[in-house]
Parts: structure tokens; sequence; C-alpha cells
């Protein structure tokens, strides 16, 4: 009809307009609930990811433990089958020259007190040279029975046969028992006779014995200046070079190392998961918690050291024992494998601790050594080097210049070895600290961290440019009609489009502001302990090395005068 306007067309379009927006806001919707749980996955990927990385780790330092424990069981049963099995060939090897020490002893000690008859010392002299054919200290008991028969073409055949099985403990055994039997005439021939064959750069073990029973005072006087010519003249050579007291040096140094005890597993737990030099962390504080060891080590040698009570002969019979009840040089190999499996089962399997043990001792197991490295011998392990506790005292005391020396050198290594700054990584950020007293300074870099990390994460979220134009090209795709309710509703739909879209981004961006808020105030937690227990173990550290000092004081207070029975005058003549 003309003057009436058709509005099915419009109609239509409006139908075909609202039809399609339909669909365009179920797609948005489709697709906002597909980035929506893309974007919840990837922060639970990312949650499950830091989670997973934890147990990890922590199921890493589980095994490394489990290993590490395996380990230490299976070498502690090593070791305690190795120590019954090395005894049992000792003893079915060198059974019977235990039997032939403990006979000497009991004979000594037999003439002492009368108890023991001639056909009693005859008889059993006699079956030990036939049941130790090449052992030294058979002949040895037959000349002195022989020799209480005085009986003297035996006594001179026997003595011969000793002297030649073994010169050199023959005529140390010799030298102790006449001194012990009063011959002082005899006992200065035979300490002459020692010393003559002496290389102070090849000594055998047995020669710390000997200073042990000049400087108690065992021997006449006379057998004093004897032994004082040959040790000055000896301390001289060897100290002329370097390459000597060097060699002393770098034992002590070791033997300082070797003190090292190690730390708890509690101790300063954050440092040890969020440190990255923890390992050089620990490593000094071991170090500078050996200085109070050593300081004990030292102490117990100089407190243990002072003995007044025994008697000249207790003492020469002290002196005797260790000599017949040494072991003989055939047996160190031996030996030395029982003691690393002693330290083996002692350090509960630990056989790298035991090795650091042995390592500082080895030169004890020497058949033969210089007579500056039989001091370090004595002054390591008495038990061992075959002396007492005074012995060890003097030695240490004649060697104090060298230890200082090394201890010296041991103090400055730690000290130079120490890291002057804590490197930490927390949760990605990393920073260090010298001693844990800037903690407002470090929390203000953790904050800028995360406020960095949030914005590089806020900025990787996509803006939705391109729904914001579709929504704006919908809302003006109404002016084609030209009329203003298709204009009205066009806009309407494109405003809901671009705030859809706009909404979605906000929810991300407030998703990844919490992740970080929670992240860092858990960063901030680790931190403060962190610096915290920075600032404990700086004055552990501190406090600690300040004993080395003690250390010091204590060495250069220990002087040959004031053991045994040493004299001042014999004293400054040795050193």
């Amino acid at each position: 009809m003309p003057g009436v306007i058709d509005f099915s067309q419009i109609i239509k379009a409006v139908d075909t307009v609202n039809h399609n927006v339909i669909l365009v806001n179920s797609n948005l919707g489709i697709l906002s609930d597909v980035q929506k749980a893309m974007a919840h996955k990837q922060d639970t990927m990312a949650i499950k990811q830091d989670a997973m990385e934890i147990v990890l780790n922590q199921l890493m330092q589980a095994f490394i433990d489990f290993v590490a424990l395996d380990t230490k069981q299976k070498n502690l049963q090593l070791a305690e089958t190795r120590v019954g099995n090395s005894r049992q060939e000792l003893q079915i090897k060198f059974g019977y020259y235990a039997e032939i020490r403990r006979m000497a002893t009991g004979i000594l000690q037999g003439v002492d007190t009368g108890v023991v008859g001639n056909e009693t010392i005859k008889s059993t002299t006699e079956e030990v040279m036939i049941k130790a054919p090449s052992y030294w200290l058979a002949p040895v008991l037959v000349t002195i029975a022989s020799w209480i028969r005085d009986d003297k073409a035996i006594c001179d055949k026997a003595l011969t046969e000793a002297l030649k099985r073994d010169d050199y403990k023959s005529t140390l055994f010799f030298m102790l028992l006449t001194r012990r039997l009063g011959r002082n005439d005899a006992s200065l021939i035979w300490l002459e006779r020692y010393f003559i064959h002496q290389n102070p750069h090849n000594l055998d073990r047995e020669f710390i014995t000997v200073l042990e029973a000049v400087t108690t005072g065992v021997f006449h006087p006379a057998g004093r200046i004897v032994m004082m010519n040959f040790v000055k003249n000896w301390l001289d050579q060897l100290t002329q070079g370097d390459k000597f007291i060097n060699e002393q040096k770098n034992q002590w140094i070791k033997f300082f190392e070797a003190l090292k005890p190690p730390l708890k597993s509690d101790k300063y737990p954050l440092l040890r998961q969020f440190a990255t030099n923890w390992i050089d962390l620990e490593t000094s504080l071991r170090e500078v918690l050996s200085y109070e060891i050593s300081h004990g080590h030292f102490n117990s040698i100089i407190s243990s050291s002072y003995d007044f009570s025994d008697t000249i002969k207790v003492k020469l019979d002290q002196i005797l024992t260790q000599l017949v009840t040494n072991f003989d040089d055939e047996e160190l190999p031996l030996q030395k494998e029982v003691r690393l499996n002693q330290l083996i089962i002692e350090k509960e399997g630990d056989k790298d601790a035991a090795q650091a043990v042995i390592d500082a001792e080895e030169n004890i197991f020497k058949e033969k050594v210089d007579f500056l490295q039989m001091l370090t011998n004595a002054a390591f392990n008495p038990e061992a080097a075959g002396v007492t506790k005074v012995t060890q005292a003097l030695a240490v005391s004649i060697s104090q210049p060298w230890i200082i020396e090394a201890f010296d050198t041991f103090t400055a290594r730690n000290r130079n070895k120490v890291t002057q700054t804590v490197e930490l990584v927390i949760d990605g950020f990393s920073t260090a600290t010298r001693n844990g007293s800037d903690e407002k300074e470090q929390i203000s870099k953790l904050e800028n961290y995360f406020t960095t990390e949030m914005e590089k994460g806020l900025a990787a979220i996509p803006f939705p440019i391109g729904m914001i134009i579709l929504g704006v090209l919908i809302g003006l795709s109404g002016l084609i009609f030209k009329t203003p309710l298709a204009l009205l509703i066009t806009i309407a739909i494109g405003v809901v489009i671009i705030w859809n879209n706009l909404s979605n981004v906000n929810k991300k961006k407030n998703q990844i502001k919490n992740i970080f808020e929670e992240r860092k105030k858990k960063a901030k937690e680790v931190l403060r302990g962190c610096l915290a227990e920075t600032v404990d173990y700086r004055k552990e550290l501190a406090m600690e090395d300040a004993k080395s000092e003690s250390v010091r004081q204590l060495l250069k207070s220990i002087t040959p005068q004031d053991f045994s029975s040493l004299s001042q005058d014999t004293a400054r003549s040795i050193v």
C-alpha cells in the first residue's frame, strides 16, 4: 500500500542480527570458559610443578642419604669382618711372637722376685729358640737364661745370634737391661754402641724408647751426655734445610684437618636448603670447630704428662715392656689393616673419615723414619709409636716450633677460605648477604623482585584487541539500518562483547596478583629465617675462630723443661 512502511525486512534483519549476536555471545562464552579453564590449568600446573619439584628434591636428598647410610653400613659390616680376619691372620702368623713377648716380660719379673727357677727358665728359653727360629727376642731370652746360670759359652753364642738376627733391637734391649740391673759401665757401652749405629735420616721406630729412657732419668747422668751429643748434632743436621721441617709441617696440617668434626644435620636447616654455597659455609665452620678439639688434645697431653710417682725401676720396666711388646716389622702391614678397619668401626662406617685419620698417622707404620718424623709419630699417636704420654709431651715440646707454624698455616688457610657472602636463591629470587644484618634491604629487594616478576606475568596476559574490535564493529553495524532501535541493539551487543573480554582479563590479572602475593609472603618468611641463621652462623664462626688464639698460646707455653724428670740443662741442650 502506498505510504505504508514495510518493517518485515527490518524485523527479519534484526532477527538475523539477534541470532548472530546470540551465536557470537555463545561462542564468546565458550571461548571465555576455555580461556578460564586454560588459565586455571596453567595455575594448577605451576603449583603442581612447584610441589613436584619440592617432592623431587626431598626424594633426591632422601635417596642420597639412603645411599650414604647404606654405604656406611656396608663399610661397617665389611670392617668388622676384616678386623676379625686380620686378627686371626696375625694370630696364625705371629701369635707365638706375642707369647715370646709376654714370656720376656715374665722372665724379667721372675728374675726380680726370684720365684722362677733356673731349670724353668732354661727349658722355657730353649723352647722359644725352636718355635721362633727367626725372631730376635728368642736368642735374647737364651742369653739372659745362660747369663743367670753363669754359662758363658752359651751366653756368648746366644748373644752373637741375637745380634746377628737384629743388632739394633738386641743392643737396645741389653742397654736397658744392664741399666735396670745397675750395671752402669755395661749400660753406657751398650748405649754408645746403640747411638753409633744410628742414622738421623733413617731411624728405627724403637729409638723413641731410648729417648724416653734417658729423658725420664732412668739412665745414669752419663747416659744423658752421650744421648745429648748425638741428638744435638742430629737436630742441627735436619734443621739446616727446609725439607725435613716442611715435611713435618705438612703432616701437622693434615693432623689439624683430620680433627674437623661433622655438623649435625639439623643445624642451619634453611641455609642448607637455600644457600647455594652451603658446602663452603659448612667446611669453614667445621674447620674452626676443630680449634677447641685441638686445644683439648694438646691440653690432655700436658695434663697427663706429669707423673713423678713411678720409681726408676718401674719406669724402666715400662720401657722394657714397650720394647718387647712393640710390633715386629713383619707384623706392621696387618696391624695397619686392623687399625684402618677399627677406625671405620669407630667412625660408624665413614670410610673417608677413617682414612683421614690413617693419612695423618701413616708414617707411624713406617719401619724406619728420620728423627723429626719419629718425634711427630710420638706426638700423633703414642700408643702406636710405642711410647708413653710422657714422651708424647716431650716430642710435642721439641716439635713445638713447626707445630705452631703448621697451626698458623692451617688457621690462615681457613680464614682465607671463609666465604664472605651467603648466596641465597629463594623461589627464583637470588641475593647475597654478608652477615644477615641487612634484613630491611633484603626484604626490599625481594619485594622489588616479585613486583617485577608479577608485572612480567601481567604483561604476558594478551589484551583481547581482536574481540574489542569485533565488539566495536558489531556496535557500529547498526548504522547500516539507519534506525535508532537497530543501532541501540548492535551497540548493546558490542558493549557486552567488550565488557566480557575486559572482565576476563581483569580476573586473570587478579589471579596472578594473588599467586605472586602468596609466593612473596612465603619467600619473605624463608628469607627472614635465612638471615637469622646467617647472623647465628657468623657469630658462631667468629666465636670458634677466636679459639685459635688459645690453641696457639697453649702451644707456645709447651717447653721440654716442663715434662717428666728432664732437667733444664738437658732440655736446653736438646732444643
